[in-house]
């Protein structure tokens, strides 16, 4: 990885933490789960990782005679991240046996997180999780070694059941068409996120960038609805009235994402009158793109760590 590629995953990383820790904050008393913490940066690797897949598919979909995108670069990326996010997934799994089992992860035994992993039910959403994370990881180290140039689609599949797996069997689950509503908000988010982090790690040209950021300015549209739509309902169904909203931990978390959430559309409005044009005109640097890449990314990873707490905040 090189280094401006290791400063902006620290600087989005950073910023899921800010926005957990926000999430503490405006919950309390009633604090979210620890593995929040874990949980964010899991969700945020994994949404990179489904965002190559994506805009693999974008960069062949092009007009353009050559890839934007050099599949070496997408190949190791998916590997990284993917193995980030196995291990993350595991720490979430371990966390979740221990407390299951009224211990704390240090002195939990091989035989109870055996028993948790493979015959609880939410032990077996995070196993497959973990499972999922490590084929993708395989598929990346085995794809940068052989310079394959594969479909991107297994990569878009694996990556986003891992990714709703354990969020459609949460609360919205018992509510009709509940746990579609949470997978769209959790695709639409990560696509939103992945994709536009995968373009900062891997786009090296300013014609690369001219030819996917327009494209990647359309779908970011349409993720913004889904994310938004599905928020509402969420929020409708989970909260019990207008003053839930500031009387609750939960309704409060669910403010600061809404605050979040305008300032994103505010900011990405902006972007699409000033830098998309100058992209698309050759204007812009490849280091000026990804400022402004960066810039969006660190606030969405902040959305993101608001939405891993409130995921375990009651």
């Amino acid at each position: 990885m090189s280094g401006r590629s290791a400063r902006l995953v620290l600087a989005a990383a950073a910023s899921a933490v800010v926005g957990v820790a926000v999430a503490f904050a405006l919950a309390y008393p009633t604090l979210p789960d620890g593995s929040s913490w874990v949980r964010v940066i899991a969700v945020a690797a994994g949404s990179v990782v489904l965002g190559f897949g994506v805009l693999a598919v974008m960069d062949d979909s092009s007009d353009a005679r050559r890839h934007a995108v050099d599949p070496q670069v997408r190949w190791r990326a998916i590997g990284f991240l993917a193995g980030l996010w196995a291990v993350a997934e595991f720490v979430v799994l371990v966390a979740a046996a221990a407390e299951s089992a009224g211990r704390s992860p240090l002195t939990l035994s091989p035989s109870v997180f055996a028993t948790f992993a493979t015959e609880i039910s939410v032990g077996r959403l995070g196993t497959a999780t973990v499972l999922l994370a490590l084929t993708l990881c395989a598929i990346g180290v085995v794809g940068y070694r052989r310079r394959a140039d594969w479909s991107p689609v297994p990569v878009i599949v694996l990556a986003s059941l891992a990714l709703v797996a354990r969020p459609i069997t949460g609360h919205m689950s018992q509510f009709a068409f509940g746990s579609i509503a949470v997978a769209v908000h959790v695709l639409c988010a990560s696509v939103w996120l992945g994709v536009l982090g995968a373009m900062a790690l891997s786009l090296r040209s300013k014609s690369a960038w001219a030819t996917l950021l327009p494209m990647y300015s359309t779908v970011a549209f349409w993720c913004v609805l889904g994310v938004a739509a599905t928020g509402v309902l969420d929020a409708v169904l989970k909260l019990d009235g207008i003053g839930a909203a500031v009387e609750t931990g939960y309704g409060r978390v669910v403010l600061a994402k809404v605050v979040v959430t305008v300032i994103l559309v505010a900011v990405a409005h902006r972007f699409r009158r000033t830098w998309l044009p100058s992209v698309a005109g050759h204007r812009s640097t490849v280091e000026y793109s990804v400022g402004r890449a960066a810039a969006h990314i660190c606030v969405l990873a902040v959305a993101f760590g608001l939405a891993a707490a409130l995921a375990t905040t009651a």
